[in-house]
């Protein structure tokens, strides 16, 4: 049970850190202020989950310090060991 609790807080995570990433290249990538990309309607519609802004950022990063202060592995690749 805890193995699996893990593992889907691993590839949450993860999951969520690609997203980020991917909303800051669209929008890095388009002069207009709104998301045209298909992506970029997907980031922004998931970025309005998090209406805080700290909660958005920290997210990943806080999951990966609790999996490394329970279990000993952060996990930041879910695939990993």
């Amino acid at each position: 049970m805890k193995t699996r609790i893990t593992l889907a807080l691993a590839w949450w995570a993860f999951v969520h850190a690609i997203l980020l990433l991917a909303g800051f290249i669209d929008q890095m990538n388009s002069s207009l202020p709104i998301p045209t990309s298909e992506l970029g309607r997907f980031v922004s519609d998931y970025s309005t989950i998090y209406q805080d802004e700290i909660i958005l950022y920290a997210l990943s990063p806080a999951i990966w310090l609790g999996l490394w202060l329970t279990t000993g592995n952060p996990k930041v690749l879910p695939w990993k060991g």
